[in-house]
């Protein structure tokens, strides 16, 4: 009874590797071969964990089945109390913006050295850049709302968490240099605009959302084909999301006084 006991322990934690490192990796997912290599499984016990959990809907598999990704249910699954409340709060707000801008905007929190985004809403433009699923998680230092929160942070702790994540960043080939850079521009500017985003032909803009004190909770953004951000547009959308960051910051502010203390931070995540 005590080694079925232990056998099963063990299968659980072995899953769990498996979801973390899926759930980490880049947007074009992860192969067998490497979720063997980084998790130490031979690759018959490691597939056998993975049919598992795509049966049950919590990975699926993408580009013919070689690759795979965080699936839709361990998306709803995934986001904790905390953020499930952030995301009603900053609901109605996200909605319009959305409305507003007529393009996909985001709301992301942070979860230790990852971002995950915890709402998106679609606007009403024919073509929408849909490039983040709620839920899905990237390292800190890739996607506009990342830099975003980045640059609020104090230098030395956004240079430690770029330093940190340098392995899970390589994939994304994106110079620390680079991020640097950016990282320093949206200091210098407050928002952060990225010409080309990760999707090709699109570009983005995000806003730090900050508390009382001006630390970092989160970031929304705006991901547009090209065109839709123009130079002569770009104005208005940044004042958009402007009006929109402070309005999530002073709901959230609120929330805090209600819960007892206007010290503490919210959302906890």
């Amino acid at each position: 009874m005590e080694k079925t006991r232990l056998a099963g322990a063990q299968s659980i934690d072995r899953a769990f590797d498996i979801l973390h490192l899926i759930a980490t990796a880049s947007s074009q997912g992860i192969r067998l071969k490497d979720i063997s290599g980084r998790t130490g499984l031979p690759q018959p016990t490691a597939h056998r964990i993975l049919a598992k959990l795509q049966e049950r809907g919590l990975i699926e598999r993408i580009r013919g089945g070689a690759r795979y990704v965080i699936g839709g249910e361990l998306t709803l699954l995934g986001l904790s109390t905390g953020v499930r409340r952030f995301r009603e709060l900053a609901g109605p707000t996200l909605r319009e913006l959305s409305d507003e801008v007529g393009d996909a905007v985001f709301l992301t929190v942070r979860s230790g050295l990852d971002t995950v985004c915890a709402d998106r809403k679609i606007g009403s433009y024919p073509i929408q850049v849909l490039s983040i699923e709620i839920g899905s998680r990237r390292p800190l230092g890739i996607s506009a709302n990342s830099v975003a929160m980045l640059s609020r942070m104090p230098e030395a702790e956004a240079t430690d968490i770029l330093e940190k994540n340098a392995e899970r960043l390589s994939p994304f080939k994106m110079p620390q240099a680079v991020l640097q850079e950016r990282i320093a521009v949206a200091r210098q500017r407050g928002y952060v605009y990225i010409s080309q985003a990760i999707v090709k032909g699109s570009s983005a803009i995000a806003m730090p959302v900050c508390d009382v004190v001006g630390r970092p909770i989160a970031a929304i953004s705006t991901i547009a084909v090209l065109s839709r951000q123009s130079k002569r547009r770009l104005p208005s959308l940044i004042s958009l999301l402007h009006k929109a960051a402070e309005n999530i910051s002073e709901l959230s502010h609120q929330e805090a006084v209600k819960a007892g203390s206007s010290e503490k931070p919210f959302p906890r995540f």
